[in-house]
């Protein structure tokens, strides 16, 4: 789902117009600039608005935004913890060595056993 749909679906699910949702936020906005989020016309919207937003519809702002999948599965946390004991150096040659990675073993690509 798209931001501006799910912002049209939390708006009308507590029976708000556009205009009023806007009157609520600070600073506000009007009925057309509600109208273009929930169109998908704005794609830059304030961080203090989304902020506000989330509240007013009691959501996270990453749950307002559609984004998925914001959870790291193990492997990734145990990546990103070994990333982060590594020095300056280290860090920058894990990600040149990752990017090498990425052109040899592309996401949609059949996997092969390495040994």
């Amino acid at each position: 789902m798209k931001m501006g749909t799910y912002i049209k679906e939390l708006r009308e699910s507590m029976n708000l117009s556009q205009e009023e949702l806007g009157k609520m936020l600070s600073p506000t906005v009007n009925r057309d600039a509600v109208s273009k989020w929930e169109r998908g016309r704005v794609e830059n919207i304030k961080r203090s608005h989304i902020e506000q937003l989330s509240k007013i519809f009691n959501v996270r702002p990453s749950e307002l935004m559609c984004f998925e999948n914001t959870e790291l599965s193990e492997d990734e946390k145990d990546l990103l913890e070994d990333y982060n004991e590594l020095n300056d150096t280290g860090k920058e040659t894990a990600r040149n060595l990752v990017k090498g990675l990425r052109s040899t073993f592309p996401k949609d690509t059949p996997t092969i056993a390495v040994s």
